[in-house]
């Protein structure tokens, strides 16, 4: 779909956080007619949860066209070369490349990271393996030719530097790159602007806030992710004076408007390919965003 041009629609359920396969089941069913692929974590912020590459499997066998993410963080370049051929032989054909929040922003802060290959090298490593030969240059027993994918910031406050980490990733064989979550889009307008000559293709990432406690979580917990005043102040508003169900219910709807506002806008900017929709923890609010954003029904 991104090599034809459509503009694609991807979204982030939650891995389970255990073993019941029945919730991956249940999450991929909920908006698998809503978008075009499924983005599994990786245990995400360093919390331990269903391995990626087994919800990506239950995400296929749904029926629904599985995003795998894995991170640097917790493998090494054995253990991504191992998991790469496993992914690929239970049918994964897309993977996405993270760094991995530090291990001391989870649930294990004293864990040992890894490491051992950064996101670029990790981009290179599944490169190689796609032309027949794993990393150290032996021949493969069956080619895993994946469409990988990285990620891109454009919230970092140097963004000149970023464009050119961004350019590193693509020359490394980086196909597909989706956005860390977008709550200012002229930023992401001035990285577009900046990464004009790489032809990059980009999905924006959007979060719809569920209430203002979310919101300053993110804003001070999140390594990575500014949200303005402005949007805090709203989300803050949303309700007032209403008793407690009723303001949650006032401060969610809010949350679906601002992102429905912002999705209008990265929309507009030059270069960007599609949204990436993540619910963190409110899968339900997918569906909603591609109704609200006219993104559904979807293309066969």
């Amino acid at each position: 779909m991104l090599n034809k041009g459509e503009f694609v629609v991807t979204a982030e359920i939650g891995a389970p956080h255990g073993a019941d396969s029945n919730l991956i089941v249940e999450r991929t069913e909920m908006v698998r007619d809503y978008c075009d692929a499924i983005n599994v974590p990786d245990n995400a912020r360093g919390v331990p949860t269903m391995s990626s590459t087994t919800c990506a499997h239950y995400v296929l066998q749904s029926g629904a066209e599985p995003i795998m993410h894995l991170t640097t963080r917790d493998r090494n370049r054995i253990s991504l070369q191992s998991e790469l051929y496993g992914a690929y032989a239970l049918g994964i054909r897309n993977v996405l490349f993270v760094a991995g929040d530090h291990a001391r922003y989870g649930s294990h802060p004293d864990a040992k990271v890894v490491y051992d290959l950064d996101t670029i090298n990790a981009l290179a490593l599944t490169t190689k393996l796609r032309e027949g030969t794993d990393f150290a240059g032996d021949e493969l027993e069956g080619v895993p030719e994946f469409y990988i994918g990285a990620t891109f910031n454009p919230n970092d406050s140097c963004l000149e530097d970023h464009v050119l980490q961004t350019e590193k990733k693509q020359k490394a064989g980086a196909q597909f790159f989706q956005t860390q979550a977008i709550f200012d889009s002229e930023k992401l307008k001035d990285f577009m602007g900046l990464a004009s000559g790489l032809n990059l293709k980009v999905l924006a990432g959007i979060i719809p806030l569920r209430d203002v406690e979310m919101a300053e979580f993110m804003n001070t917990q999140i390594p990575e992710i500014t949200i303005p005043e402005g949007i805090i102040k709203r989300m803050d508003y949303a309700g007032k004076g209403l008793d407690e169900g009723a303001r949650i219910e006032e401060m969610q709807r809010e949350g679906l408007r601002i992102a429905l506002e912002t999705i209008e806008r990265v929309r507009r900017i030059k270069g960007i390919n599609g949204v990436h929709l993540m619910g963190v923890g409110w899968t339900e609010s997918i569906v909603e965003l591609a109704k609200g954003a006219s993104l559904f029904p979807r293309p066969e």
